[in-house]
């Protein structure tokens, strides 16, 4: 399949709600095929419907970075590397979850405001913005909690530290520091899967 400039898979899949997963290669590369290879195989391997709340995605080696909107979008990075890979994908969807609740997101929002007036922004530490910054507040403590329940807790906190070593630092740390409290926060303000 080298050389085809977008490939479009579809796959039945039971443990996903029972819907139909679209993931399209947008270069057709080897790295490519690898990570759309990951991205079923951790379908299969693990309950994920919880998390999913889209199911088109593209893979694209050349992104700079993964992103969640308009099309959940994946870097063809560690296509070897399954725990690394199933936080990225959750990370992602949880965007779409974000997405849908704008409300509940700016509750949380100004309510994390309130306890971290002065966030970082811009890589490694914070998000694009501020706003991007306390909403990611958001996003890894669902993406900690997700891998929690799939993982167990040791092998969640060791994905999430490993992450905050390369991006969102401060975010990660912060997350893995106060997760309790930012839990109760998202539970008050219907902003938790």
């Amino acid at each position: 399949m080298k050389g085809i400039k977008a490939a479009l898979f579809t796959l039945f899949i039971s443990q996903v709600a029972a819907a139909e997963i679209d993931v399209s290669l947008a270069n057709g590369t080897e790295k490519e095929e690898l990570k759309r290879d990951q991205i079923f195989r951790l379908i299969e391997q693990y309950d994920l419907k919880k998390w999913w709340f889209t199911d088109k995605i593209i893979i694209d080696e050349s992104a700079r970075s993964p992103f969640s909107h308009p099309v959940l979008t994946l870097k063809a990075s560690m296509p070897n590397n399954d725990h690394a890979g199933l936080s990225q994908l959750l990370h992602e969807q949880i965007h779409w979850f974000e997405g849908a609740r704008k409300e509940e997101v700016d509750n949380t929002v100004a309510e994390l405001r309130k306890i971290y007036s002065s966030v970082p922004v811009g890589f490694p530490d914070g998000g694009r913005s501020e706003f991007s910054t306390y909403l990611h507040l958001a996003v890894c403590l669902m993406e900690l909690d997700s891998l929690t329940q799939i993982l167990g807790k040791e092998k969640a906190e060791e994905v999430i530290a490993t992450n905050g070593k390369y991006f969102y630092k401060w975010i990660y740390k912060t997350v893995l520091q106060d997760q309790a409290q930012i839990r109760e926060i998202l539970k008050n303000n219907r902003l938790y899967i």
